[in-house]
Order: structure tokens, then sequence, then C-alpha cells
């Protein structure tokens, strides 16, 4: 991974090295292949670096135009750059770097071609001559893009604390942001944790000029687009060949590859592709996997393993019986995100292990799940089609499976026929967390998300927005800061643009049908998958382990009751009593506030006093 910033005084005046350095200063975590920074006129452009294709080795971004004065600064990957080589009509070397792909691209055709690039990717172009700024990022969301834009300042950078670091910018909290990442609720609209920054939603481009800025989306995936074709067998073999193609676009490495591998239904088939790529060409898949020798119910080693033996896959099992969070120096400290949870301790023994047997790019199915949401609405759906047969066969499955009468006609008939009018016409319901205070709730608001006029006309809205919005890609950003420890580069090939808007488009039944969870896997991978596995129709549960963490870890105690704890303010503090702490949810929780408190105390306020919450601050 790399990471890099665009800083612009739009009133001409020089800007200040120092500044710059400041600046690049918090990105040397994203690379470790050396950085570039450009200090020019009125304009400073920085980059870390860190090579993860062949293409881009030993390339210095940015890369500069003379003879349209334009500066480009690019972290991703094209992933369909044969397509895009065909686009050209000179004959540009196929060899060259993605980003060298990009410039030869834009002198061509503008940013127009956004809507073409296939692949994670944020980039700026910046005219020396014109001060005009083009910011994008890609319609998956796979890269990460935030801007402040002021009179006096252009700020564009791939994280919030290049921005932090300019002498105009506080590092001050975007209360609403807060509140919802501290209960863990999704944003209505794309925000950032730092007060008066803003990302750029997926598929969204920014344009700056002297003295205007607007937001443009570049691309959607249509969401009018249906898929019928003739069988389930149709079905899936068009999956698997999208499947092993996002897949294979993600094999692109210098660096040995790995698989975070579980067992489920995504990895597993992410896996036996990539090693049957990998077998290929002489080298071998390593995997890496979260056991619990203690906790068998969380223990998914009776799937992986027979995988890993049939796919000739170098097992690697990270025991994580006794991994916890230790509220200390080791413990993860991200300084834009001030939550944490007991999964990102288990990531971050999987990535040491994977940094020790030389791993730099892990593959992982993170992003399957969202693929199958919104199936609610299938018995609807099979009466538009007219499939009578199916319909009623599948209402008697419901119904055997339903607990009663009445929790059949309000839950699987009635519900999903009013969330779905509901959705389609953006009705906004207000926010409503009964954990949270009465300020708190006001802090929410009741915006409608984003997407919702959009999703509305799509087959399922609820996946919709759960595949196109912003959620997986801010997650995926979130990781990078941990796994830039380590110097790996996580990859997601169920984010795949193409992959995605298949799985949007095709009936519901080849999602869940019959009571049988990701038909259409089971259906592609019949071959490749051991009976175990063709017979899964749950996910593993972690419940017990994360509670047992829980109720051991006295530490949390400590700052979760401190002096002046923060989080009453946001969280009802009669709520953590011995009768609701019998909820998981609760438990987790309390265990969120009191994370959120020592980290507030041990990452955001020393690096708040080092940077200086004023104009005058100081380098960290």
């Amino acid at each position: 991974m790399s990471a890099f910033f665009l800083a612009v005084n739009r009133n001409r005046q020089a800007f200040e090295r120092s500044t710059a350095q400041k600046m690049l200063h918090q990105l040397n975590r994203f690379g470790t292949d050396g950085s570039e920074l450009v200090v020019e006129k009125n304009f400073a452009i920085g980059y870390q670096r860190l090579w993860t294709v062949p293409e881009e080795q030993d390339e210095r971004q940015p890369l500069y135009d003379r003879d349209s004065d334009t500066w480009l600064v690019f972290y991703g990957r094209i992933d369909n750059r044969e397509t895009l080589f065909g686009r050209l009509t000179n004959a540009a070397k196929n060899d060259i770097s993605d980003a060298a792909l990009i410039l030869a691209l834009f002198k061509s055709y503008g940013e127009a071609i956004l809507a073409e690039i296939i692949g994670p990717f944020a980039l700026v172009f910046y005219c020396v001559k014109s001060q005009r700024v083009i910011a994008a990022r890609d319609a998956m969301g796979g890269r990460y893009l935030v801007y402040r834009i002021t009179d006096q300042h252009v700020l564009i950078a791939t994280y919030e604390m290049a921005i932090v670091a300019h002498p105009t910018v506080d590092y001050q909290f975007n209360q609403n942001k807060l509140v919802r990442l501290l209960v863990n609720t999704v944003d209505d609209v794309p925000t950032s944790l730092i007060k008066g920054v803003t990302p750029l939603r997926p598929g969204q481009k920014l344009q700056v000029a002297d003295v205007s800025h607007r937001l443009e989306s570049f691309y959607l995936p249509n969401p009018k687009k249906r898929i019928h074709l003739e069988s389930d067998q149709a079905y899936a073999a068009e999956f698997k060949r999208l499947l092993t193609q996002a897949v294979e676009r993600r094999l692109r490495s210098i660096k040995p590859i790995g698989s975070m591998l579980s067992g489920g239904l995504d990895s597993v088939p992410i896996s036996i592709v990539a090693a049957q790529s990998l077998n290929e060409t002489g080298r071998t898949l390593q995997s890496f996997s979260w056991v619990f020798d203690q906790h068998p119910e969380a223990d998914e080693r009776s799937y992986s393993a027979e995988i890993c033996q049939k796919f000739a896959i170098q097992p690697n099992w990270i025991n994580c019986d006794h991994v916890w969070p230790k509220f200390d120096e080791d413990t993860h400290q991200n300084p834009i995100v001030p939550f944490s949870s007991p999964y990102a301790e288990f990531s971050q023994h999987l990535f040491s292990r994977a940094r020790d047997r030389g791993v730099g790019v892990m593959l992982s199915g993170i992003g399957g799940d969202m693929l199958y949401t919104g199936t609610e609405s299938m018995l609807y759906e099979l009466l538009l089609q007219g499939r009578i047969r199916d319909l009623i066969s599948e209402s008697k499955r419901l119904f055997a499976n339903s607990a009663n009468k009445r929790h059949f006609v309000n839950r699987i008939v009635l519900a999903p026929l009013l969330r779905n009018w509901l959705e389609r016409r953006r009705v906004k319901r207000p926010v409503i967390n009964q954990y949270l205070t009465s300020a708190a709730q006001q802090l929410l608001g009741n915006r409608p998300g984003y997407l919702g006029k959009v999703a509305g006309k799509s087959l399922r809205p609820a996946q919709y927005v759960n595949v196109v919005g912003a959620f997986e890609g801010e997650d995926a950003n979130y990781g990078k800061f941990m796994e830039a420890k380590y110097g790996i580069e996580r990859r997601y090939p169920f984010r795949d643009r193409d992959l995605a808007e298949f799985m949007l488009a095709i009936p519901s039944d080849q999602l869940f049908f019959a009571m049988t969870t990701r038909p259409i896997v089971k259906r592609a991978f019949a071959y490749e998958f051991t009976q175990t596995l063709m017979d899964r129709n749950s996910k593993t549960d972690f419940t017990q382990v994360v509670n047992c963490g829980i109720e051991s870890d006295k530490r949390v105690l400590k700052w979760l009751n401190s002096e002046s704890a923060d989080w009453q303010k946001y969280v009802r503090e009669d709520l953590f009593t011995d009768a609701s702490e019998m909820q998981a949810s609760v438990r987790r929780l309390k265990w969120r506030c009191g994370y959120y408190e020592f980290w507030k105390r041990v990452c955001y306020t020393p690096l708040a006093t080092k940077l200086g919450l004023s104009n005058e601050k100081q380098e960290v």
C-alpha cells in the first residue's frame, strides 16, 4: 500500500516546505519503499510508497506531464489494464505502471475515462498553470480519499492525519461520527471523525477551480439491471467465471500471497481459485486461520484443513484462545478510529505470522456477506416472475422453519413487503438507539441514506446499499492502518466491480433458496467443495469467545470508570446493570466505551499535544 497528499495555497503564496514535511511525516507508516516530496510555488505533493505490483517497481510518484504542466499522484491497482490499453491509439508499452497508464488515458480522454477504470484507486491531478484539481475515488470504495477546502487552501489526502498536520486544521472530532463509531451505527452519509474533513464517496470525483469546487458521481452500478439466465447451472458458471477473474486480478504481486481462510463459504472458494492459479506457475498459496482449542464452536479447522490438503495449500494456524487486547502500547491504536474490537487482536497475530512467512499480499473474503443480503423479499420476487410452483414450495419450507403461523405471516410475508415499500420511497425514519443519551440521538438526526433514491430502483435495496455504499470501503481503510504495521496489503475479491454488479442483478433464489445459504456458490464449486462444506448452512459463532474475553478483562473497567469519562456524554449511564449485561450487545458496548476512554487518553491526547490544537503546531 501507499499514501499521498496534495496541498495548495489558493492565494498563490509560496508553500512552506516545513509544513509539507509535517504532512508527509504522517504518511510514513504506509510504505517502506521510500517517499517523494515536491514543493513548488504554492503547492506541495507528498507520496509514501510501497511497491506491490511488478509494473510499479522503481517508479517515483508523483508523475509530471510537461506538455500540460500537470502532476498526477495515484494509489491503487488497475484490474482491466488490457481493455484500457486498447483505448490508446498510440503504442504505449504494456509494461508501464498503472499510474503511467492513467496519465496516458487522461491525456486522450480526460476525466470521462474514470468510469471505465476497474480496480481500487484514489488519484489526484493538479494543473499548475490553471490551478485546477481533479480528485477521484474508485466505484467500489477500494481506496480512501478525504479533502478539506477553504477559501485559502485545498487539502486532499488518503489519510486524515496528513490533513490534520496542516497548520490550519485542528485535531477535533466530528461528534456525529464519534457517536456512530462508539455504538457501531452505519453512516447515512460518509463522514470522517475529523471535524471539517470530508471523504469522497465511492465513484465520486472532486473538481476544484480557482474560486469554486464541485462534486459529481462518475459511476454507480445500474440499479435497474436484471440478469436472467436459462438455468441454475448457467448462473453458477457465470459466478465462478467472475470470481475466478476477481481472484486472478488480485494475484498480480511482487510478493508472496496468502489467504485468510476461515472455512466459510466466502474465504474457501477464494483460496481454492488462488491455489489453483498459483500452482500453475509453480507457486504455493499460504493460508492463515484463527483456531481455538478451548472454544470448539469457533474453530473451523474441520472445514479448512480438508481444503488445504486437497489443493496443496500451506496452512498456518494461529491459536487465539487467549488473544485479547492488553490496553498497553501494543494494543491497536488508530488516531482516526476511537473504537476497536477483539477481532483486531486476532488479526494482528495473523498478520504478524504472515509477515514472518514473507507474505506481502493477503486475500480476504470480507465483502462476501454483503452480496447475499436483502433476500427477504424473495417470495415477492417469485410472485412477480410468475414462478408459482417455486413460490408455493419455498413458502412451505419457510413456514416449516418459522416459530408459528404469526411469525411466518408477520416476519416472512408482510415485513419484507413493508420494508421494500419503505426503502423504495426513501421514508425518513428517525434514528432511535436505545443505548444513546437524548443528546447523542439528536446528534445523529434522521437523514436518509445518500443512496436511498437510487437503491429504491434496485432488485434488493438493502443489498444495493450494502454493496455500493461507503461502509465496506471505510472498514477496509481502517484495516489498512493495521496492515501497514506489518507491510501487508489486503485484497478483497468479493469487492470486484464486475462480480458485484452480477450479484446485484440476479434473482434472489440464487442467493438463498430451499433453506440453503449461498446456493450459487455450492453449485459453482460442487466439484471442489468437500461434503462438509456442501452441507454447511450456518456461520461460525464467535459470541462465546468474545464473551469470555470480556468477562476476564478487568483492565477495561479501569478506563470505563475513570474520572470525567467521556463516553457518558453519548451512552446512557444507567445502561450497564447486571441484568442488561446479560445481553451480548450491551457487554460489547461496555467494552467499546472502555476502549474509547483508553484510546482518548493514550492515543488521542498525546498526539493532539504534539500536533498542537492551535495554529502554532509543532512537529510530531
